[in-house]
């Protein structure tokens, strides 16, 4: 991967999630009893953590539907891989939208307990909740997982990396604090090591280029470590 920008998002991404996770799960639940202000602060931080967080997944999952394709060998695969890609998308639009509704809960409301209320008038609209809070915002990780094993089988990332994103998004989803804590740092890890160039390739015209990003040369493509 030669774009640094995209590299530093690889990295940033879990990160925020992380912060998000943080501040809601020991802040926001381990602090029932803080004053109004102080709490809307911590549910800001949290959701603002997660919003910007799953938007660099988003990129993420762009850059490796992206690859994905380019690595498929037939069309029912390349079709696969979009199928996956199209259900990625769909994943980070509920969370964000997720993520939007209760800031502005938050936001409407004096109190936690004023929250309730508002909430539940936002959750009875129809279609809201099954889509923003069912199992559709889920498939934004999961849509990544798939994408890295993919990859993983056709060689262009390490397998442990793509196994290790699995089971920390795994992780992340029993929503248990100390879990989700350890889960993120698995997701961070693995995105790290599929970010990063570890390859270099002398392609068919004498170009030096990046190859696959933590990935294995594929046999008969000329590849010289250095």
């Amino acid at each position: 991967m030669t774009n640094p920008w995209l590299r530093r998002t690889f990295v940033a991404a879990p990160v925020l999630l992380l912060v998000g996770v943080v501040a809601l799960k020991f802040g926001w639940k381990g602090h029932p009893d803080l004053d109004w202000p102080t709490a809307l602060t911590v549910w800001t931080v949290a959701h603002g953590g997660y919003v910007l967080g799953n938007l660099g997944l988003g990129v993420v999952l762009a850059a490796l539907w992206s690859r994905s394709r380019r690595a498929a060998r037939t069309t029912p695969e390349r079709i696969g891989v979009d199928v996956v890609g199209v259900a990625g998308v769909l994943g980070t639009v509920a969370i964000l939208g997720q993520m939007v509704i209760d800031l502005i809960v938050g936001f409407r409301a004096d109190s936690r307990a004023g929250m309730g209320p508002i909430s539940k008038s936002i959750h009875d609209l129809p279609g809201f909740e099954a889509f923003f809070y069912g199992v559709v915002p889920m498939l934004g990780m999961a849509a990544i997982a798939v994408l890295l094993l993919h990859l993983a089988v056709r060689r262009e990332v390490l397998a442990w990396a793509a196994l290790l994103y699995l089971a920390g998004s795994l992780t992340i989803a029993t929503q248990v604090a100390w879990p989700m804590v350890l889960g993120g740092v698995a997701v961070a890890i693995a995105l790290i090591a599929v970010s990063r160039p570890t390859a270099r390739y002398v392609d068919p015209h004498g170009l030096h280029a990046l190859g696959a990003s933590g990935g294995l040369p594929r046999a008969g493509s000329g590849v010289h470590q250095r």
